[in-house]
């Protein structure tokens, strides 16, 4: 009686023990991304984000650094150009910096919180969250979700495909349009939770001269000769490959500015903008600004807004776009994509 009272209660333990090894649940699986969420101190991760929402696809080496509160530090470089630029967030305010330019600027903003990147891991875990018709799947080593996208830049991508080690950690995310096809996909190749920083990791005048990280190499001197090659341009007028239907250009004149020439063009119509370029003489200094960061694909953007109009403003190739209207931001982020996929006349 005893041997078989043993042999049950064995039998017993080895059934709980494979009840507790067996799949998670979608619930199980979303509260402890919860919990993960609210006890996340920090982490670094490191990716490849590729972008095919133009003629071309757009591809970047992907660094974030995050510390508790709100200190960020997201490195963009685009590979096929060499460049790099950096979004920082600390205690001074929100900043874009493009260093090879000597370019800063700081403003105001709540930027990731209002308008979070997919390569952001609380972006990511935020959009599992929220989603309550989110669709769960446990594969053999990751488990994997279909969510809602909602990106204000870009209302054409629409959905959300997720991949998640079994740690809980990012693996990959597709962001798809209406058509089922991928426009955005960030592999991720590193992922630390519990990372630790230098003191000044996330202070501006450190990441504009040595890019934050003092185990990185600062330059290999090939963004600096882009940046030459960019100011010895001559200077290239760029037209948007699309514009809002029922607009049309009325209007371009070359101006003569502190910073060197302007070139502005108007167009009217049922959405009316204008859109000006130059290519400046002496780096601007940085001012503080009320605004947010836009992802362009391409480069950050910089969207101004006020009670008449929006101002989008961007660097591409030493030249300073500047997009004036009363448009929407995904109207106005359309019109910005498509002036980089046209060529200079």
């Amino acid at each position: 009686m005893r041997r078989k009272a043993w042999a049950i209660v064995t039998l017993v333990i080895v059934l709980t023990l494979l009840a507790g090894c067996g799949p998670k649940s979608a619930e199980e699986v979303v509260n402890d991304l919860s919990k993960r969420s609210e006890d996340l101190k920090s982490y670094r991760s490191q990716a490849k984000m590729t972008i095919q929402t133009g003629s071309k696809p757009q591809v970047y080496d992907v660094e974030v650094w995050y510390k508790q509160p709100h200190y960020y530090r997201v490195s963009l470089k685009n590979v096929n150009k060499d460049i790099t630029q950096i979004l920082l967030r600390n205690d001074d305010g929100v900043y874009v910096l493009t260093p090879h330019l000597n370019k800063s600027f700081r403003f105001h903003s709540d930027w990731p919180e209002s308008s979070g990147q997919v390569y952001l891991y609380q972006t990511i875990l935020n959009s599992i969250i929220d989603d309550s018709s989110r669709v769960f799947t446990a594969g053999k080593e990751d488990y994997r979700f279909e969510v809602a996208a909602k990106f204000e830049q870009n209302q054409s991508l629409v959905k959300q495909r997720i991949w998640l080690d079994r740690k809980l950690n990012p693996k990959k995310v597709e962001v798809l349009d209406s058509d089922d096809q991928v426009k955005v996909l960030v592999e991720f190749n590193r992922f630390e939770p519990d990372a630790s920083f230098d003191k000044d990791a996330f202070d501006m005048e450190r990441n504009m001269t040595g890019y934050g990280d003092p185990t990185i190499v600062p330059s290999s001197g090939r963004e600096e000769e882009s940046a030459e090659k960019e100011e010895k341009k001559e200077f290239s007028v760029l037209t948007p490959g699309w514009i809002p239907e029922g607009s049309r250009l009325v209007d371009q004149q070359t101006v003569n500015s502190p910073e060197g020439k302007v070139v502005i063009m108007r167009y009217q119509g049922e959405s009316s903008f204008t859109l000006s370029q130059k290519k400046p003489e002496a780096v601007q200094a940085s001012l503080p600004l009320y605004g947010r960061p836009i992802d362009l694909g391409f480069t950050q953007g910089i969207l101004l807004e006020t009670d008449e109009n929006k101002r989008l403003s961007w660097t591409y190739e030493g030249t300073d776009f500047e997009l004036v209207g009363n448009l929407p931001v995904d109207v106005m982020t359309r019109i910005a994509r498509s002036i980089e996929e046209q060529p200079a006349k």
